[in-house]
This record gives C-alpha cells, sequence and structure tokens, in this order.
C-alpha cells in the first residue's frame, strides 16, 4: 500500500510521456509557459483558499500518504479485551497499571477518563470532541487536492483562452494557425493531466486512509465505554468483533461522505438544502 501511490503516479507519467515521444509532433507537448501557466495558477489559487497554518499542515500531511500503515483493527480489538478482562477481574482502578503500555493515544486518554472515575457521558463527550479534531485536521489533506484538481483544469482553459487570444491577434500568416492552435491547447492538456492523473487521485486515497483512521477511532471509543459501564470481556469481544467488519460503519462513513462532499461542492449542498 505504501508503495502503490508512488508506482501509479511514476507509471502513469511514464506512459503518457512515453505515447507523446512516440508522436512525430512530441516537441509540441512541452510548453514552459503553458506549466507555468497551471501550476502557478493552481499554486495562487490554493494560497487564496488556505491559510499559511494550513498550507504548512498540507506539506507536512502530504507526506503521510506515501507512508501510510492502516492501523491494525485486531491489535486495538486484543488491548480493548484484555483491559476489559483486568477491568472485571480486579476493578477499573486496575487499569491505572497497564496504561504505559498501550500505544493508542485516544485508548489510552479514554481509560484514563474511565479510571478517573468520570461519567459515560461525559467520556463519550470527550472522545467525541478529540475523533471530530483528527478528522477535521486529517480531511484538510483531501480537501486541498480536490480543490487543486478543481483549480488545475480551470487554469489550464484560461491558458487555452491566452493562446487563443494572441493567435487571433495575429492572423498574417494563415499557415501559423494550425501551429498556435496546438501550443494553446497545451495549456488545457497539462490542466486535465494534473488533476486527473495527481490530484483527485492522491485526494481519493487521503479519503480512503482517513476512513480506516476514523474506522479504528470509532472501535476505541465503544471499547471504552463499554469498559467503563462494566459490561462483559465477552460482550465486548462480540460488540467490537463486528464492529470491525465493514457493515457496521457504513452508515457513519457514508454521512461523512456527504458532508464532504457538501463542502466541497456548494452548489450541491445548495440544492440539498
Amino acid at each position: 500500500m505504501k508503495k502503490s501511490a508512488f508506482i501509479g503516479l511514476v507509471s502513469g507519467f511514464g506512459l503518457i510521456v512515453g505515447a507523446i515521444l512516440l508522436g512525430n509532433t512530441w516537441g509540441k507537448f512541452f510548453d514552459p509557459a503553458s506549466l507555468l501557466m497551471v501550476i502557478g495558477g493552481t499554486g495562487a489559487a490554493v494560497v487564496v483558499s488556505y491559510s499559511f497554518k494550513d498550507l504548512r499542515r498540507v506539506v507536512q500531511m502530504t507526506q503521510e500518504i506515501f507512508t501510510f500503515t492502516p492501523p491494525s483493527l485486531q491489535r486495538r480489538l486484543d488491548q480493548i479485551s484484555n483491559m476489559a478482562r483486568t477491568a472485571r477481574r480486579e476493578g477499573v482502578l486496575a487499569l491505572d497499571r497497564h496504561l504505559d503500555d498501550i500505544d493508542d493515544e485516544l485508548l489510552r486518554s479514554g481509560l484514563e477518563m474511565a479510571v478517573d472515575g468520570m461519567e459515560e457521558d461525559e467520556i463519550a463527550e470527550m472522545l467525541d470532541q478529540r475523533i471530530a479534531e483528527q478528522t477535521r485536521r486529517r480531511r484538510l489533506v483531501a480537501d486541498f487536492f480536490t480543490k487543486a484538481g478543481t483549480y488545475s483544469p480551470a487554469f489550464g482553459m484560461v491558458g487555452t483562452l491566452i493562446g487563443l487570444i494572441q493567435m487571433l491577434n495575429n492572423l498574417d500568416d494563415p499557415s501559423k494557425i494550425g501551429s498556435g492552435m496546438a501550443t494553446a491547447l497545451v495549456t488545457t492538456f497539462y490542466g486535465a493531466l494534473l488533476a486527473n492523473l495527481a490530484f483527485l487521485p492522491l485526494s481519493n486515497r487521503a479519503r480512503k486512509q482517513n476512513k480506516l483512521r476514523k474506522k479504528a477511532a470509532h472501535i476505541v471509543r465503544e471499547g471504552v465505554l463499554a469498559i467503563a459501564r462494566g459490561d462483559s470481556p465477552r460482550m465486548i469481544e462480540q460488540r467490537l468483533g463486528f464492529l470491525s467488519t465493514d457493515r457496521a460503519d457504513s452508515e457513519a462513513e457514508t454521512a461523512e461522505e456527504r458532508s464532504t462532499e457538501g463542502a466541497s461542492n456548494p452548489q450541491t449542498a445548495a440544492a440539498a438544502a
């Protein structure tokens, strides 16, 4: 999974460049001015859309798209089951001795609240706030690449219009119209290529990774609340085993997709309203 994004990008661009080089007019596809228009325009648009603080976060978290390791649901299930057995045998306070052995920050934080004697509703509220904040921060990268994938074809079209205007203002030599038209269309080509081979695929990948993280966080939340309620370890294992399946969180993922699509597509959100 770590290598597939890099392999996909390199092979995709490599195949397209190879197809261009096989043609007789490959030189027409390499135009620095057109590339500057698309990359510069897209970069300027996202700078307008985001604060510098958010852009720094995007730069820091983009590398995680390529180095992402799916969270181990089974490991979390085992840790929660062990904590539930300890709480059943020795009481919730006994969990305090084992908190340092837990590497999941959300699970450790939830168990600390349970050990401190917080009510179940209070624990649920605190965990929901943490999960929501983590989800919001992680969604930033996916939204960034979605916007970049929207802007780049638009600036490709802008570059094409500029090229057409310049061409039409210089019709003294009709033999050069075809060459000028080809140069103008290269900008649209760059915009479509970057959007559909880089920006939008990276956005989709980031969203899928966020779903996996949210699924693991949801399992941790339910496990902590079950321990705080004093549920039996067997019941907790059965419940969390069901939650780890793809069906269990389908409604939550659907709700997240709708909210994300609404945020990235104002027209759709307005129509729904």
